[in-house]
């Protein structure tokens, strides 16, 4: 996706430098063929290019902008996938109780590649559900399972200290009068 969004908006920057050139230097005075226009877009498209790369390597030796390593990017994607295409919705997660995303986290990553087909005391849902699937797999799941965790903190806080699940059906109630 990122070669995707990258090509997009080079293939866009570059049409509306074409588009800005061929407007606005006739009203300058300045003459050019459509070729020249072509051209020059093209030369300021590589020049664009090339400034981007040099200032995202400044930015990272800087420590102003750090690429995710492979692992985080992992977990990222598990988390997404979660989503996406188990159908684990933030209102999915929001019906659990405070901790029981982060205790399945916590049992991939302390079981992570644990081949027993014993059911760990932390996990908090049914055999069925227990799949380990290799050690790095499961430090992965693990991780984006504790994410959903903080997200589902994060979302569910509120300053009246009234836990979240005690608040959505008086929340209902308040919509229906």
């Amino acid at each position: 996706m990122s070669l995707l969004e990258s090509a997009i908006n080079i293939l866009v920057g570059f049409g509306i430098s074409l588009v800005a050139q061929m407007t606005l230097l006739p009203m300058l005075g300045v003459a050019v063929t459509f070729h020249q226009n072509l051209l020059f877009a093209l030369i300021m498209t590589v020049i664009s290019i090339v400034r981007s790369y040099c200032l995202r390597r400044l930015f990272e030796a800087l420590h102003i902008r750090r690429p995710l390593s492979a692992f985080m990017q992992a977990v990222i994607a598990e988390r997404f996938r979660q989503i996406e295409r188990e159908g684990w919705s933030t209102e999915h997660d929001d019906g659990y109780d405070r901790g029981t995303l982060g205790r399945a986290g916590a049992a991939f990553i302390l079981h992570a590649g644990t081949e027993s087909p014993t059911v760990p005391h932390e996990w908090p849902w049914t055999r069925e559900w227990w799949r380990p699937a290799g050690y790095r797999r499961d430090l992965v799941r693990g991780v984006a399972l504790a994410i959903a965790e903080g997200e589902r903190f994060d979302r569910n806080r509120n300053p009246t200290g009234m836990p979240a699940r005690l608040m959505r059906p008086l929340a209902a109630r308040e919509q229906q009068q």
